[in-house]
């Protein structure tokens, strides 16, 4: 959970990928330190400063008879590397066993500057898999062990817009009781049940992530970090604190055509059901 470089920050805490946790509790403060084993101290020295961006205590300063060094993160916890003829052997390229360091924007972008100029891959081969806002980079230590670097920015909750303005979704006589439509490009769900019409944004709460419609168990779907909402669009899944989707407003012309504006989000609050907007009636839809 420690920043690696650059000043201390007043982001809440986050568990993996970017879930809200709860404050430490009065027993726990966080880890005090993480032990590596190292073949070359100056070596990794090197890396962990020059590369990482920690701060260099000195050697020796432990009561541990093998030759080692600290490497202090800004919010004080210690990675302790200690020599070692033979290191456990990593596996290559795994990203089942790994470390992470969370850092905010300005330092995230301030690592990718060095791991460029070490002759590091910067880029994120997981990046169609990511919600929006969601920065990540891997990187290799001398000895193998595998660093994710993590960031979050403020994409990951803005609201963000299609484009496409008001969306003519066709007569309403065409969409059955119980049917899901996704629009793709306009990102919005068109859901109707026998209480009438709601268009359900398409961005997931949590994070900005693209939900999909799973009818089969007749909800909305974030494959991000697995969030899940029922067809009005109410919370269901095991994250804490998630909103409800927000809405566009939609309406029926004189025509009987379903318009979605796009343009406008209404936010639900929790435990307020949503507005239906009715189907017309059999006679006035038939003059």
């Amino acid at each position: 959970m420690a920043h690696a470089d650059g000043a201390s920050t007043t982001a809440p805490l986050q568990a993996g990928h970017s879930a809200p946790i709860a404050a430490p509790t009065k027993e726990i403060r966080g880890f005090s330190h993480m032990v590596l084993e190292v073949q070359d101290l100056d070596r990794s020295e090197r890396f962990y400063q020059d590369v990482i961006g920690l701060d260099h205590l000195g050697r020796g300063l432990l009561a541990e008879p093998r030759p080692h060094s600290l490497m202090k993160m800004n919010t004080g916890q210690l990675i302790v590397l200690i020599q070692h003829d033979n290191p456990v052997p990593i596996r290559p390229n795994t990203s089942s066993i790994h470390h992470a360091f969370l850092m905010t924007m300005d330092e995230y972008e301030a690592a990718q500057a060095r791991f460029k100029a070490a002759g590091y891959d910067i880029s994120d081969t997981r990046e169609a898999f990511r919600a929006r806002g969601e920065h990540s980079m891997d990187v290799f230590d001398p000895d193998g062990h595998r660093w994710q670097v993590q960031a979050f920015s403020e994409e990951q909750h803005e609201i963000i817009k299609s484009g496409q303005g008001v969306v003519d979704c066709g007569p309403f006589d065409k969409y059955r009781v119980g049917s899901v439509t996704t629009f793709g490009k306009a990102n919005f769900f068109l859901y109707r049940s026998r209480r009438g019409f709601l268009a359900l944004n398409r961005w997931c709460r949590h994070a900005n992530g693209l939900l999909t419609h799973q009818p089969e168990h007749w909800r909305f779907y974030c494959a991000f970090h697995g969030a899940t909402y029922n067809m009005e669009g109410d919370h269901i899944g095991h994250l804490p604190d998630i909103p409800n989707l927000r809405l566009h407003p939609l309406s029926i012309n004189a025509d009987g055509h379903v318009l979605v504006d796009t343009d406008v989000f209404i936010e639900r609050p929790a435990d307020t059901p949503p507005e239906y907007v009715p189907a017309p009636e059999p006679a006035l839809a038939a003059r």
